[in-house]
């Protein structure tokens, strides 16, 4: 017999004995809870089992200023020999076989969960929102739905504007990296339904994190993903409203002495609403730690309104100091000279003159220095 025909033969035979030995899917199916596929694929074949891992975002936002809320599909691909089936014994358009759920209970699945996480949930509605296909190579696909939250520290030397860089562990919670190896899909590990955005920040990307930590005893992946914090509302909602405060307090200073009702009430709306802006910061800012940019922001609007109040106060009281110091010489005097009396020659309007120059210089200063200091601060 020529060479070239004994190997067509032995190849053929080989390949007819390998189709021929592989069960139906009706078989396989019938056995799968008499035989013990729960077991892990390693101790079939010897070998670690790699489990390949995609994540489909649905809905990634900033939940609080230090927690990232996710929501995703975990999809993990692995190998199970144990598990192959004819694939001619099916007539599925997809050639898999989709598992339900009271099924794939009794095969082996990966024990992945997110090891950093603050509170986890798998959706089920209107089922639990897992599936399993299995194709006829031995190949299993797990896909999961979980909506997370994970702690993302932020750094509040520069809040409300900044970035952040949210980390996320998925890890074996039983199976040790002897057993088992996680990686990312190397075509496409993150996919997304659609783009993410929030009222007060916006993903910027997300990334592949390193896990080769040599003391890591199980397997392990992990991904960053980046915030960007929209600085806009911020301006709308605080930096404008304290800027027309202390502009307010500048204005009261042109009001004539005389109207003490007047140059009274508006000092003290413009210090109420400042404190009251004081308090909404507080609590925006609750949970971080250091001086926050908008805390002395805050501050010093505050100082400069208190400042226009006490301007007036000390202006109002060196005038009728003056009024009360002429009247009295006149009274002594009997002559209508009171104006050219040296214990007369307070000058209150010259102080208010004043002021009214060195109050709005000091703050425009203090917006420069504000400003180009604290958009340089990521």
């Amino acid at each position: 017999m020529p060479i070239s025909l004994y190997l067509a033969c032995s190849i053929f035979s080989t390949v007819f004995g390998i189709l021929a030995a592989l069960p139906s899917w009706d078989q396989l199916e019938a056995n799968l809870s008499r035989v013990d596929y729960d077991l892990p694929p390693w101790i079939h074949t010897g070998q670690v089992t790699q489990v390949r891992t995609q994540l489909l975002f649905t809905y990634i936002q900033s939940a609080t200023l230090t927690e990232l809320a996710t929501s995703f599909h975990l999809i993990q691909q692995w190998e199970d020999v144990r598990l192959q089936y004819d694939a001619s014994s099916i007539i599925f358009a997809g050639k898999y076989v989709l598992v339900d759920q009271d099924k794939y209970a009794t095969i082996w699945t990966p024990d992945s969960y997110i090891s950093n996480a603050i509170s986890e949930v798998q959706h089920s509605v209107t089922k639990p929102n897992v599936f399993i296909r299995i194709y006829p190579n031995g190949t299993l696909v797990k896909s999961t739905r979980l909506t997370v939250r994970t702690p993302c520290p932020l750094k509040s030397q520069g809040f409300p504007r900044g970035s952040q860089s949210c980390e996320i562990t998925i890890e074996s919670y039983t199976y040790s990296a002897s057993e088992m190896s996680m990686v990312w899909d190397q075509q496409n590990p993150f996919r997304y339904k659609h783009p993410f955005s929030a009222s007060s920040s916006s993903v910027t990307n997300i990334k592949e994190g390193s896990c080769t930590d040599p003391t890591q005893e199980y397997p392990c992946l992990k991904y960053n993903v980046g915030i960007v914090r929209d600085f806009s509302q911020y301006i709308l909602r605080i930096y404008v409203p304290s800027l027309f405060i202390v502009i307010l307090g500048w204005l009261s200073m042109w009001i004539d002495k005389a109207q003490v009702g007047a140059r009274t009430s508006l000092g003290v709306l413009g210090v109420l609403s400042i404190v009251t802006q004081l308090v909404g910061v507080v609590s925006l800012g609750n949970g971080l730690e250091g001086v926050l940019a908008i805390d002395i922001w805050i501050a010093v609007c505050m100082v400069f309104t208190i400042m226009a109040l006490c301007v007036f106060a000390v202006v109002h009281n060196m005038k009728r100091r003056k009024d009360k110091s002429k009247n009295k010489y006149k009274e002594n005097s009997g002559t209508e000279e009171g104006d050219e009396h040296s214990c007369c020659k307070i000058q209150h309007g010259k102080l208010q003159n004043i002021f009214r120059v060195v109050y709005p210089f000091l703050f425009i200063t203090f917006n420069v220095v504000y400003w180009a200091y604290f958009l340089n601060v990521n």
